[in-house]
């Protein structure tokens, strides 16, 4: 696709969240006051919820209309799982070997970090991948057996259902319960279900060049809705990204950044954006991992900073760390 085609909006929207993603999991927010620091703290909880809208948006090509080779999308889903287990279980045992002196990883670790993407003490952060994998072959699946009527009946179904599971005690259960991954696995598919099949219904009406016809009415519409949904608490189910709210807020982010005017923005800036967003799936798998790097260099040289400065620094790793793979034949890894 070329450049000038390709979304501005959605990609700055990507580069937000993956910053989202970092705060979410590393900033303590102690002593950040300010609408700033505020805002960003909020807007942590609608980053999944974005990237699983998108993921399915663009997915719709493969999943629903067959344009595209289903095995190309998996296999962007399963070489990321497979690659970062194994380096993050690598990284752990070598520092189990020289800095611990005692083994506390071992190859079963291993085996259920590459099944789950949800085993605690490798890279839990990838569960992201698990569930987008399993979801993709759950509704491939779906639109390959049925008549697209039928299947996107179905399809409407799931995300119903997925909110009926939501509103039931014992989904709350299987997603706390992170001591058994298969079952927390289970409570993330139930929990991301409905963003999934809303990016599918997104592709399936084309919404972005739909909008685009009344683009300025469209853009203040959500954006109303966006500052409405900020200031109004609305009601939530159990979980971190259970329930309404964050579906409402997630589908307001993507239309408002989708709807931006960025068209003739120039060459220089398009390439700096498109290049950092490129590596958002290696800024995401990695940060855990560079977090506890980073949080030893600062312990060796002595250095005190605040949680949120360090969450800056840790999106600036990950991206170098992201660049540098990616020169070095494991693009698959980061983009």
């Amino acid at each position: 696709m070329s450049n000038k085609k390709i979304n501005i909006g959605i990609n700055i929207l990507r580069m937000w969240m993956a910053f989202e993603v970092i705060l979410l999991h590393r900033c303590s927010w102690k002593g950040y006051d300010g609408f700033f620091f505020q805002f960003l703290k909020r807007c942590e909880l609608f980053s999944v919820p974005v990237f699983m809208i998108l993921a399915f948006y663009f997915s719709g090509k493969a999943i629903v209309d067959k344009h595209e080779n289903i095995k190309d999308r998996l296999i962007r889903i399963i070489i990321p799982q497979i690659g970062w287990a194994i380096i993050c279980w690598t990284i752990h045992l070598f520092e189990d070997i020289v800095l611990a002196h005692k083994l506390q990883h071992n190859f079963m670790d291993l085996i259920i970090a590459i099944l789950t993407g949800s085993r605690a003490n490798v890279n839990p952060s990838t569960w992201f991948q698990m569930v987008l994998l399993l979801l993709t072959l759950i509704y491939f699946v779906i639109f390959k057996l049925f008549k697209k009527e039928t299947a996107w009946i179905i399809t409407y179904l799931t995300f119903i259902f997925a909110l009926l599971v939501q509103m039931n005690g014992q989904y709350y259960y299987f997603f706390t319960n992170t001591t058994n991954e298969l079952e927390n696995t289970i409570g993330r598919i139930f929990e991301i279900m409905p963003f999934a099949a809303t990016g599918l219904f997104f592709y399936h009406i084309d919404i972005i060049n739909l909008l685009k016809k009344k683009r300025y009415l469209y853009f203040g519409i959500f954006l109303c809705l966006f500052i409405i949904g900020f200031y109004i608490p609305f009601p939530t189910f159990e979980g971190f990204f259970a329930g309404l709210y964050t579906i409402y807020m997630g589908i307001c982010l993507f239309i408002i950044f989708a709807l931006l005017p960025l068209e003739d923005v120039s060459d220089n800036t398009r390439n700096i954006i498109l290049n950092i967003t490129k590596y958002t799936l290696g800024i995401y798998c990695a940060h855990r991992l560079v977090y506890g790097i980073l949080d030893v260099i600062y312990e060796i040289l002595h250095i005190s900073i605040g949680s949120f400065e360090k969450c800056v620094i840790l999106y600036i790793a990950c991206y170098i760390m992201s660049f540098i793979m990616s020169k070095l034949y494991m693009k698959k890894l980061v983009e």
